[in-house]
């Protein structure tokens, strides 16, 4: 009897040990999925529709076009334009983005780039700090330094329109995968004092000049006031 109670206890033992391992185990993988999936993003659903060195961008814009050239973000609207999300971006800013378009975020050369991307035509957003003095000077290095635009094949100038505290530059170039590209660039300083990049781009024939529009009017850095005109 008293045997048959020492294997009774080992086995309970033994019983407790492998399911205390099984939930460290399953809590552990749990967490570490959590971790690489990366930070989440709050979007707030709208109204119903009645939507790296290079960027890629639209045909339809021709030299001399003024579309989307507005300098300055006009301030967060209360709600997304009809087809658009509001972004609650983990990196420090709200942003209005197509909706469906699947964030990704990566670290650059001196900041944090977002992508907001196209899950079926190829176009994107990409958002990111700049730390250059101006941005004149942040565009002008990003064009002309070392791997900047001016390399890329096919590299053709389409606009370039600047002010007081924002630059902007339209290019095409050609890329290896997708053919003739074209890119809206525009650097300016936020609400905050601090300067961003947007730039907004696709294959040949897609529009980019809408969701570049909406994200520079939409932008406000996280605690800037941003009210609507």
């Amino acid at each position: 009897m008293l045997v048959l109670v020492a294997v009774l206890a080992v086995l309970a033992g033994a019983g407790v040990g492998v399911g205390a391992w099984a939930l460290t185990r399953d809590d552990s993988t749990e967490h570490t999925g959590a971790a690489g999936a990366g930070p989440s993003v709050t979007v707030t659903a709208t109204a119903t529709a009645g939507e790296d060195a290079a960027g890629q961008a639209d045909s339809t814009l021709s030299a001399g076009d003024g579309v989307g050239t507005d300098a300055q973000p006009s301030s967060a609207a209360a709600q997304p334009s009809p087809g658009y999300s509001r972004a609650v971006d983990p990196v420090g800013y709200t942003v209005d983005v197509p909706q469906g378009w699947v964030r990704e975020e990566k670290r650059g050369v001196s900041a944090e780039v977002v992508t907001y991307a196209s899950p079926v035509d190829g176009r994107t957003l990409k958002l990111f700090q700049v730390v250059e003095d101006t941005p004149a000077e942040s565009l002008d290095l990003a064009e002309n330094g070392p791997g900047g635009f001016d390399g890329l094949a096919g590299f053709h100038v389409l606009d370039r329109s600047s002010g007081a505290d924002w630059a902007r530059l339209d290019y095409r170039y050609d890329d290896p995968k997708n053919g003739t590209t074209q890119v809206v660039d525009h650097r300016f300083t936020a609400a905050d004092g601090t300067l961003y990049a947007i730039r907004s781009s696709g294959p040949s024939g897609l529009d980019v000049s809408e969701p570049f529009t909406v994200a520079l009017n939409s932008f406000c850095p996280t605690g800037a006031s941003c009210t609507s005109p």
